[in-house]
């Protein structure tokens, strides 16, 4: 106990990350659970009554479309879809009557339930809208986000960390260029694969941007990772085979590939857990949840799991049987293996899998 809360005073934020990212699964879990997800018709000539059970507690509320509009750029594309209703919640008294818009990106609250544009019929008559009643599982998921964010940040101020010390072991201009050089590549690579106007409506808002742009950051370095670990298989096999000055060079510069490529982990698995639940935030404010076992999210959640595990490859040597000689080349290895999960997440997902990301 003594030794759990020394650790807590001396590395507060990893102790914040674990927490925060303990806080996201309990909102998940309660998600899941106790949330209600679904659709509701609604045509212009009838009013619709919606009913959640939770907790055997009913709520109902009597929704009526009172206006629709499709809005159109001037390209004559679709750039949103505005849902005016007349909320009739009985369950109050007196009776409450709300108004309210729905727009792309844009959800209607209302005491715990949330109204996403999801579709609409051809003669503009009629609108399909997904709800969700969340009251509970969206408010923890949020505060494991912030408290996320907050300890990414921290982490890298932490005086006692391993990211702390291996950075000590590296020529500072050496960490200074690889960020430079993969902050310019993921600007490159993000106006390439961003998509062109005209933008599907779900696309029009300034998540987008960053979205896109953090994810892009995360693999640039994944990226870099990689080759070091390519540069590294190279290196111990030459070890073997090298006597004298040169054996110790390439020893050095084994070295130096594995601490950089450690050093990278941090940056880059943070950008790609701070991408992805950016992209959920954004899901819930267009689609009305922030999870939903999309290909593409799957696929992501999977690839930071993976790259979670090698940033914790000295537990997993520490506490098994690889020797040293031998978990040199196999970290080099798994650093390369991993980006194959990168690949397919990005390639792969879109082209085979599909899904609503398919756009990307």
């Amino acid at each position: 106990m003594q030794s759990w809360l020394s650790s807590m005073r001396s590395k507060p934020a990893t102790w914040l990350l674990h927490i925060a990212l303990g806080t996201i699964v309990l909102g998940a879990c309660v998600t899941h659970f106790f949330g209600v997800q679904g659709e509701i018709h609604l045509r212009a000539d009838k009013a619709e009554t919606l009913t959640v059970n939770p907790f055997n507690r009913t709520h109902s509320l009597s929704l009526f479309l009172w206006d629709f509009q499709v809005v159109y750029d001037a390209s004559d594309n679709p750039a949103d879809f505005i849902t005016d209703l007349r909320l009739l919640d009985r369950d109050r008294k007196p009776l409450v009557v709300k108004e309210g818009t729905v727009r792309m990106n844009k959800p209607l609250k209302y005491h715990g339930f949330r109204f996403c544009q999801s579709d609409y019929d051809s003669d503009l008559q009629g609108v399909v809208l997904a709800y969700n009643y969340d009251p509970w599982g969206i408010g923890i998921t949020y505060t494991g986000y912030t408290l996320l964010l907050i300890g990414m940040i921290a982490f890298f101020f932490q005086r006692h960390s391993r990211f702390r010390a291996l950075l000590g072991k590296q020529h500072t201009w050496l960490m200074v260029g690889l960020g430079i050089t993969a902050i310019l590549l993921a600007f490159v690579m993000t106006n390439v694969v961003t998509p062109k106007p005209p933008l599907q409506p779900v696309l029009q808002t300034p998540l987008l941007g960053i979205h896109v742009s953090v994810i892009m950051l995360a693999y640039t370095l994944f990226a870099v990772i990689m080759v070091n670990g390519i540069l590294g298989i190279y290196a111990v096999i030459a070890q073997k085979k090298a006597t004298g000055l040169r054996k110790e060079k390439l020893s050095t510069f084994n070295f130096q590939l594995s601490t950089v490529s450690q050093i990278l982990l941090y940056p880059a698995l943070f950008c790609l857990t701070a991408g992805i639940f950016i992209g959920a935030v954004w899901a819930n404010l267009s689609w009305g949840r922030y999870w939903g076992w999309d290909p593409k999210e799957t696929w992501a959640l999977i690839t930071l799991l993976v790259y979670a595990l090698l940033l914790h490859w000295p537990w997993i040597k520490k506490y098994s049987a690889v020797s040293r000689q031998h978990s040199d080349i196999l970290y080099h290895v798994l650093c390369v293996v991993a980006f194959l999960f990168v690949l397919f997440t990005y390639f792969g997902v879109s082209y085979l899998l599909g899904g609503l990301h398919s756009y990307a």
